[in-house]
This record gives C-alpha cells, structure tokens and sequence, in this order.
C-alpha cells in the first residue's frame, strides 16, 4: 500500500491534468511534481500505461477482436459505434492522448539531468517504457509527433514524422537501453542506490530482465514488419539478423506484470482491469453486466452439441472461408466467461437478443459475462475457486495488472519460427514452431488455472487451423498461432489480436452483423484534439482512408 500512496501523491501534482501531448508529466507550477526525481516519474509512467492498456485499449481489443457483445439483455444497442464502425475523430481518442500522456512521464526520466549518473538505470527502464506505448501509436495510427514531440511549451505544434521512421528510431531506443543496462552492470555507471527495487512496479529494478523484455517488444515489432517489403524490410531482416549477433534472442518466459499495490481501499486504487470491466470496491458492478461473450467466442470453444446452429453452414467461421469451428470443448471457455446452465450463452455482435445458447434454451435471459479468472489470473496463487466477490467486498481489487504474458511471448516465437520458411530471416532467431506454439497453450491453460487433458494433443492431431502441425499448411498453422494467442491474451491485451488481424488476416474473425464493411479499420483517426490544437500539422484522414491501404496506412500493412 505504501508504493500505490507514493503514486497518489504524484498524481495530485498534475501528472493527469494535461490535455494532450503538448504538456507532458506534472503540472510546473506544483512545487512538489516540479521537484519529481526519476524514482517518482518511473512509479506514474508504469502505473498510468498500465491503466491505459486495461481500459481504452483492452476494450478496443475485446471489441475488434470479436471476443465480447454486448449484453442486450440489460442495455439497448450496446457498443453500437463498435459494431456499426461509425470511427470519427471521437472514436477511442483517449487511446492517442492517453499514450501519449504517459510516454510523456518516461521521458521526463530520459531527459532528467542526472549530473552524477546515479539514475542511468531508471532511464534504461524509461527507453523501453517509452518504446511499449509508442510503437503503439505507430500501430494504430500510423504517421505521428516523435522528434518534436514531448517538449511542452517549447513546441506545442510539433511536426508529424513518418512512421517507419518512427519505428526505426523506436529500436534505436532499445538499443540504447540494453547498451545501459550492459554499462550499469560492467560497473561503468552505478546502479541507483537500490532505488529501483521500490519504484519499479515491474520487475522491481531487476535491470537483466528489463534487457529480455526489450528483446520480446523488438520481436513484436519485428512480427509487424513481416509483410514489408523494400527498405523497411531490409531493415527488419538486419534487425534480426543483429539480435542475433548481439545476443538479444532471449525472449520473456514468465509474465511481466505491474503491481504497485492495488487493493479495494478505494475505487483508484482498484486494478483498473477490475474497475473498468467489473465491479467497484464494495463489489457493485461498474462495467460488469455491459460485455457479454460473443456468439463467435460461444462457438469457439464449444462442442457443436451445445450451440444452437440454425444449419451446418452457419458453422463455418466466415462464409467462404471453408474453415469451421473446432466442434471442441475449450478447457478455458469457463474461466473466461461464467456458465449458464453449463453452456456460454453468447451475443453475435450487432444482434439485438441473446442468440447463441445451448440448444433447447431461450434467446431471454442474461448472456454469458466475465468469470472471476479473466480478472484474476492464476488466482494470484495458481488454484483456488473462481468465484470474484464475497461479502467483504471487491476480493479481485488487489490482483496483479498484465503487460505482456508468457503465452504471448511464446506466441510470438512460434509465429516468428512458422514464417521463417517464407522469411529467412526469421530463421536466424533458431526458433521451433512446434514448441513454443505448444508451449504458448499450456501457458494459457495455467494463466487460466484450466485443466488441458487431452485439449493439445487434440487439436494438434485432429483440428487444422487451431492446432500446429507439420501436415497442416502455413495458412492453416499460421491461423491456429494467432487463434491461441487471441484466446490466451483476452485479459492482458487484446488489442494485440485486433493488430494481428489487420496485419495477417489471422485469426479469422467474422464481422458484426448487417455491417457495411468486409474488415474492420487498418487504423484510427487522428482525435479532435489534434485537428484543434496541431490543424497545421495532422494529416486529413477520412473514413475510406481507415478501409483502404494508402500512405495513411501504418507502414507495415502497405
């Protein structure tokens, strides 16, 4: 409790009052924030990113990644802009503010003057915290501030920097970050008296594990690139050709999470995964009976037995695509979404009643929601009941926020060792497709506390496209990495799936009904603030500009 007080303090010193990226970190006028040391901006930056991705984004995530509907039973025409795609320049605008927020506070970090070099290894941390937030800017909306960006009034109109050049400078960040950490611990720069085991709520000042984390982010970024072609992939191909050579082919095995002292004193204090999806201190729903499982989920991870398909076709994921739900039941369907009458009862996005159910049942009554694993993974102890609330109160306040997953980082190595048969390069990194994609399931089963049984073995033997085996063809594999990878991340960050299906087309992923486009967007628009504060500067993008591929496209769909 005392580190999350720390961060409080901050907080009330201006670290949110800020409109948009013009006036990054605390407020200049606030003597305490003014006099802030790197110790106290690395505790807001971590917390305040981590507060970003389990709401705007994750939201994001679950919606276009068609993971959740909305409960239709309680709310009329719930995430109706969603599934309509109706993206103006309001659409998930907080997403762009808020990463750039708090990038700002890291890299308050970056240019501290640190006359005695007794903060290099907070700025090592900020350069990797900063590279977290920004490639996702890049990510979802392409072209953006970088150089200009992040000096407050000395340029509240900055320019806006091609985005391959972005990402170029983004690896440079990284290098320069484990060059720091190989100083810090060649003795060359002093670790920071010790500081960083208390203000880092993320591996705790473990500087070494910071160094894997940066090669996991490099590798995702890498994974964006995979379709590039021309310079950007030259580029990509020497990248990973100098992880190699450099050693920086260690990738993250256990999760990375935040945890700086979350507990159901009071609602900001609650892991804001819980408050913006769940329940509030005194255990009353906030957003907890909004999401519902979606017809697609429902059918995901049942048996064909419990869904009640109107015929055999309506079986098949996307009309066409002659790929068909597994017809198997998921160990992790009720760890994800609670049961009702042992069967999901799902909400097909931009239905208006509670559509998918066990056969015999009623399209009345409430869907499928979040059980009480999706918010508290591993039980926080690795056994023990589901159930999220008791008398006392929110018993899922204090549970451990989710940056990345081992899951996902297997994930990413499995995909990064399928595609090397098409993308050489890739090879280099000595990765087998087989084990990590085995070894990303079995870690979803116990992010979930899911029993597996005979569920891998299953898959990989019998069900192409959700399960990895030589037989099988690259499509049918790539599908099946990406579809384990949007199930295992659901809780963490989904909008990681939303990514890898504007980038691959995997996994497959039906659209809403009735809607008015074949795919969901490549990328956001810029928000409102920018069109006012920066018009010089934003680019005009329109809504065919978001279903097209153009130079407004992030680069590494072009």
């Amino acid at each position: 409790m005392k580190k999350i007080k720390i961060l409080f303090i901050l907080l009330s010193f201006g670290f949110i009052s800020c409109d948009n990226y013009l006036d990054l970190g605390p407020n200049p006028n606030q003597l305490l924030a003014d006099q802030a040391t790197p110790d106290q901006y690395l505790s807001a930056a971590q917390t305040l990113s981590y507060a970003n991705q389990a709401s705007n984004m994750e939201r994001l995530g679950l919606l276009f990644s068609n993971a959740c509907g909305g409960n239709v039973q309680s709310y009329a025409s719930p995430f109706n802009d969603e599934f309509s795609l109706n993206i103006t320049n309001l659409f998930y605008s907080n997403v762009w503010e808020n990463l750039y927020l708090r990038t700002g506070v890291y890299q308050k970090i970056i240019d501290y003057n640190d006359t005695d070099l007794s903060y290099q290894e907070f700025k090592a941390i900020a350069k990797i915290g900063k590279v977290f937030n920004m490639h996702y800017i890049v990510d979802l909306y392409g072209d953006a501030p970088y150089t200009e960006a992040f000096k407050g009034i000395n340029n509240i109109t900055p320019k806006y920097d091609d985005d391959f050049e972005i990402y170029k400078k983004l690896f440079i960040e990284l290098d320069e970050a484990r060059t720091l950490i190989d100083d810090i611990n060649s003795g060359t720069y002093p670790k920071s008296v010790g500081k960083s085991v208390t203000y880092d709520f993320i591996y705790s000042g473990n500087i070494n594990s910071w160094k894997v984390f940066a090669n996991t982010i490099e590798l995702r970024m890498l994974l964006r690139m995979s379709n590039s072609t021309g310079a950007a992939a030259t580029y990509r191909d020497q990248r990973l050709a100098d992880m190699v050579a450099n050693g920086h082919n260690s990738f993250i095995t256990s999760d990375v999470t935040v945890q700086p002292g979350y507990s159901k004193t009071r609602n900001d204090a609650i892991n804001p995964l819980v408050f913006n999806f769940g329940f509030d201190l005194n255990a009353n729903p906030t957003n907890y009976n909004v999401y519902a499982a979606s017809g697609h989920i429902a059918k995901c991870m049942n048996t064909y037995a419990n869904i009640n398909y109107a015929s055999p076709a309506d079986q098949e994921i996307v009309a066409g695509s002659n790929v068909f739900y597994p017809n198997l039941g998921d160990p992790r369907r009720f760890s994800i979404f609670k049961s009702i009458a042992s069967s999901y009862r799902g909400v097909t996005q931009g239905s208006v009643f509670v559509d998918v159910y066990k056969p015999g049942g009623v399209s009345t009554g409430q869907p499928s929601k979040f059980s009480g694993y999706f918010f508290n993974a591993y039980n926080q102890t690795g056994v023990g009941s589901a159930t999220p609330l008791t008398s006392t109160g929110n018993t899922l306040a204090g549970v451990n926020g989710y940056l990345m997953t081992a899951s996902e980082s297997h994930f990413l190595q499995a995909e990064a060792a399928h595609i090397g048969s098409v993308k050489p390069a890739f090879a280099l990194l000595g990765l087998n497709a087989q084990n990590e994609f085995n070894a990303g399931v079995n870690a979803s089963m116990s992010f979930y506390s899911a029993v597996p049984g005979t569920y891998l073995a299953t898959i990989n033997a019998t069900k192409p496209n959700f399960g990895y085996n030589p037989a099988n063809t690259f499509n049918q594999n790539y599908n099946a990495i990406l579809y384990q990878k949007w199930i295992a991340i659901l809780p963490s960050n989904a909008v990681e799936s939303y990514i890898d299906n504007t980038r691959t087309g995997f996994p497959l992923n039906p659209m809403p009904l009735n809607s008015s486009y074949a795919k969901r967007p490549n990328r956001l628009i810029y928000p409102s603030s920018e069109y006012i504060a920066n018009s010089a500067n934003v680019p005009n993008v329109t809504l065919s500009d978001l279903f097209s591929v153009s130079a407004k496209t992030p680069f590494w769909q072009q």
